[in-house]
C-alpha cells in the first residue's frame, strides 16, 4: 500500500512539474559521463540493442505545434532494478509506426544509462535491470524519438529527462 501511495504522489508531482514548468529541458551536452561497464552490463546491452552505442540525429519540433515534453520517475523494484514511468506532454507513443516516416509529436522513447543506449521504449513503463547500474551515481535518461529514431529537439537540444540514481558503493 505504501508503494502505491508513493506511485500516486510521484505521478502527481510529475504532472504538476510538467504543467507549470513547460520549458523544462535538461542539456546533457556539457556533462562528461564516465562509461564503465561490467561484463554483465555489456552482455545486457548486447541483448537489448546491438547498436546501443550510437546516437540519432536531432529532428526539430515544428514551431507551429505544442512543444512535447518528457519526465520520468524511477521506482525500486522489489525483485531487481527499477520500474521507470515515462510521463509525456504533447506526445503520442506510436509503436506500430516504427521505422516509418516521422509524424509530428509522435514516436517512441529511448532509455540510456550513463550515456549508453539501453532500449527503445514504446509505452509509459519500462523495467530497468539492476545489472545495468554500477555502484555510485548513475544517470538514467529518456529521450523522445520520432518513428525514424531521430531525437525530437528544440533549437538542436534533444527533448529529454534525466534522473540520477545512487547505488551503495561496496567496500570498507
Amino acid at each position: 500500500m505504501e508503494r502505491l501511495a508513493y506511485l500516486v504522489i510521484g505521478a502527481s508531482l510529475a504532472v504538476v512539474v510538467m504543467t507549470y514548468w513547460p520549458g523544462r529541458q535538461i542539456d546533457m551536452s556539457s556533462r562528461t559521463v564516465e562509461m564503465e561497464m561490467t561484463e554483465t552490463s555489456a552482455k545486457m546491452l548486447a541483448m537489448h540493442d546491438p547498436g546501443a552505442m550510437h546516437q540519432h540525429p536531432p529532428r526539430e519540433v515544428s514551431p507551429d505545434l505544442p512543444l512535447p515534453g518528457v519526465t520520468h520517475l524511477m521506482f525500486p523494484d522489489a525483485v531487481d532494478g527499477y520500474n521507470v514511468q515515462i510521463l509525456t506532454r504533447n506526445f503520442t507513443f506510436t509503436p506500430a509506426a516504427i521505422n516509418r516516416a516521422p509524424e509530428d509529436n509522435e514516436g517512441h522513447a529511448h532509455i540510456y544509462v550513463n550515456g549508453v543506449k539501453i532500449a527503445r521504449v514504446y509505452s509509459t513503463w519500462y523495467h530497468l535491470s539492476g545489472a545495468l547500474l554500477r555502484p555510485g551515481d548513475n544517470d538514467v535518461s529518456v529521450t523522445l524519438n520520432a518513428n525514424d529514431h531521430s531525437e525530437w529537439a528544440v533549437d538542436g537540444k534533444p527533448i529529454s529527462s534525466v534522473v540520477r540514481v545512487r547505488l551503495p558503493i561496496d567496500g570498507p
